[in-house]
């Protein structure tokens, strides 16, 4: 994440926590990504109702890079100063249609 803040810091201010950034992807960065690599086809996130302090994320991908998704929510708590907890309940590398990521975000200082 450092280096994307680094070489993207516009993503960034407008968002003050973990979950307002990453509700962002599919807008924000992925339109950045296919700028950088015309024909590319990033995964697609989707959203889907949960609990406040939990954020219900799904990743599609023929890649099935769920490990990178997990690593970007990590580093998106740790840029704003937050911690997630992340649990799988589906996986597309165990057959899944896509990956389900429920991530339990909290302030570090609670």
């Amino acid at each position: 994440m450092p280096l994307l803040a680094e070489r993207y810091p516009h993503f960034f201010p407008p968002h003050t926590d973990t979950r307002a950034f990453v509700l962002t992807l599919n807008d924000m960065i992925h339109p950045e990504v296919r700028k950088l690599y015309p024909g590319a086809t990033p995964p697609v996130f989707g959203f889907e109702s949960a609990p406040e302090e939990e954020m219900l994320l799904s990743y599609t991908s023929a890649r099935r890079l769920c490990a990178l998704a997990e690593g970007f929510v990590y580093g998106a708590a740790k840029h704003y100063g937050q911690t997630v907890v992340i649990s799988q309940p589906a996986c597309m590398l165990d057959g899944a249609s896509r990956c389900l990521l429920r991530c339990r975000v909290t302030d570090d200082a609670a």
